[in-house]
C-alpha cells in the first residue's frame, strides 16, 4: 500500500517521485515516534492520492491487540471512521472531489475482525477460542512475534483516492485529522502536484498545505 502513490501517479516523472520517496524515507528513519505521522499527497490531473501512515497509538490511544469490549469497540470506531475521508482531509469544495477508494491497513484492525468473528462463531466456548485466538494471531502475523504483554509497535496506513470534477480549484489541503483525532501532534507531508513537489510539517495550529 505504501507504494500505491506509484502506480497511481505513472504520468508524474519517476525520477522527481524517487527524490520525495527517498525523502520520505529518510525523515522516516528512527521513525514510530509518537505523536508524529506521514503523509503523502500525489496529484495527477483530476486524480489525488493520499497515504496516511501513523503509529496506532496517535489514533487508537494504544497499540497492543485489542482484547477488551472497550478497546475492540475503540478499534472498530476508528476503523469506521476513517473509511470516511472527508472527516480527517477537506480538499477545496471548488475542486469537486469525490472520494472513489480506500484501503485501510494495520495489525489493530486485522485482530479486531478476528475478534469479533470469534465472539459470534463460538459464544458457547469462550475461554478455549480466545486460546485458539492467540496462536491464529500468531501464526498469520509475520511481524509480530511476542504475546500481548510484549510491547509491539503498529503502525496504521490508510490510502485514499479521490476524482475531482474541477482540478484546477486544486489549491490547498486542509486536515480536521487532528482535531479527530488529538494524539498526533505533527504530520510530515510529502506532496508531488502539477506545481511541483514540496514538503510540509503541519500541526493542529497549522493544518493547511497550499499547493500553489
Amino acid at each position: 500500500m505504501r507504494r500505491q502513490l506509484i502506480t497511481l501517479s505513472l504520468a508524474l516523472p519517476i525520477s522527481v517521485y524517487a527524490m520525495a520517496d527517498g525523502h520520505k524515507e529518510h525523515s522516516s528513519l528512527g521513525a514510530h515516534e509518537h505523536g508524529v505521522a506521514s503523509l503523502n499527497i500525489a496529484i495527477d490531473g483530476a486524480q489525488v492520492s493520499l497515504e496516511l501512515d501513523s503509529p496506532a497509538v496517535n489514533l487508537v490511544g494504544f497499540e497492543h491487540a485489542a482484547s477488551q469490549p472497550d478497546d475492540i469497540a475503540k478499534v472498530a470506531a476508528v476503523q469506521a471512521q476513517m473509511r470516511d475521508a472527508s472527516q480527517l482531509f477537506q480538499l477545496p469544495a471548488a475542486a469537486d472531489c469525490t472520494q472513489t477508494s480506500v484501503d485501510l491497513d494495520s495489525p489493530l484492525f486485522a485482530g479486531n475482525e478476528h475478534e469479533h468473528e470469534h465472539e459470534h462463531e463460538h459464544e458457547d466456548h469462550e475461554e478455549k477460542h480466545e486460546h485458539e485466538h492467540e496462536e491464529a494471531a500468531h501464526e498469520h502475523d509475520h511481524d509480530h512475534d511476542h504475546e500481548e504483554h510484549h510491547h509491539e509497535h503498529a503502525d496504521i496506513e490508510a490510502s485514499y483516492s479521490f476524482t475531482c470534477a474541477q482540478p484546477e480549484a486544486l489549491t490547498s489541503l486542509q486536515l480536521p485529522l487532528f482535531k479527530v483525532y488529538p494524539g498526533l501532534q505533527r504530520l510530515n507531508v510529502q506532496a508531488i502536484t502539477p506545481a511541483g513537489q514540496m514538503g510540509a510539517e503541519l500541526t493542529a495550529n497549522n493544518p493547511t498545505i497550499n499547493f500553489e
